[in-house]
């Protein structure tokens, strides 16, 4: 079955508001003219994001793709998450995580592909920062990685990135081999840090090194450029601010703005 429309959400963060608000947010994803929808991380918790998927599914009856990003993790593990995901989509055929490498043909000539990335570091001025997330207390990973030092932490937040890019690399190398003229590229962190704005404005070097990932951006960069012909749209989230940068004529990231409580449609994107 072709897709024509999806409907691109990010940072919904579900488990912040009760069942009577979700499921007005459910019907009114429902009541668009999309055939499937597009989730670009930050769905729930790890507690409860299983349980949320599994609802927004039932109540829409639509194909949804999504990343998971950093809060997704939270009171969790990244190991243990990703292996109840794995699970609840295999149980689930319209549940599809985007984190393995293949590719999701939307039509005859578009594909998705994705995966969750993470904040690297690399951009910014990480060492003398003064910022503290909640994610090196609240994801197991890193908390680990944070009680050693802060050169642990910056260590293993650039192994995850590092896996993930490498994973989307993948997944782009086998997209070559097929006839397609465009991309469609879901990721939670923002490739760049052009993308990656705090009101309006690009985060300072304090903020970058946990709002950007440099290892997704090489990838997405190096593919753009050896690939001219092919148009690639990049949908990210992760900082709860609107951003749009097209730094080629084939390329073009937007990041998407969001509101804890307030779950909103970002937009419709026509395939």
């Amino acid at each position: 079955m072709s897709t024509n429309k999806i409907a691109w959400l990010t940072d919904i963060h579900l488990n912040f508001i009760k069942n009577d608000a979700r499921n007005k947010f459910y019907q009114s994803i429902s009541k668009t003219d999309a055939d499937a929808i597009l989730i670009t991380g930050d769905i729930a918790e790890a507690t409860d994001l299983c349980e949320i998927l599994s609802e927004f599914s039932t109540q829409t009856k639509m194909p949804i793709y999504f990343v998971l990003g950093n809060h997704d993790y939270y009171s969790g593990s990244v190991a243990n998450v990703r292996e109840r995901i794995l699970k609840l989509c295999a149980e689930n055929i319209n549940l599809i995580w985007l984190g393995k490498p293949e590719i999701i043909p939307l039509n005859d000539h578009t594909v998705l592909v994705g995966h969750d990335g993470w904040a690297d570091g690399r951009y910014g001025d990480f060492d003398h920062s003064t910022v503290t997330l909640n994610d090196s207390r609240l994801i197991a990973e890193l908390f680990q990685a944070f009680l050693l030092n802060k050169k642990s932490l910056k260590n293993e937040m650039q192994r995850l990135a590092d896996v993930d890019a490498k994973t989307l690399e993948q997944t782009l190398t086998q997209a070559i081999n097929i006839n397609i003229k465009k991309i469609i590229i879901a990721t939670h962190v923002p490739p760049f840090p052009e993308c990656s704005l705090h009101k309006g404005k690009q985060s300072d070097p304090n903020w970058l090194p946990y709002f950007s990932s440099k290892a997704t951006g090489d990838v997405i960069s190096v593919f753009a450029q050896k690939n001219p012909a092919i148009s690639i749209l990049v949908l990210c989230g992760h900082t709860h601010s609107n951003a749009l940068f097209k730094p080629s004529k084939n390329l073009e990231i937007k990041a998407g703005r969001a509101q804890y409580y307030s779950p909103k449609l970002q937009e419709i994107i026509d395939i």
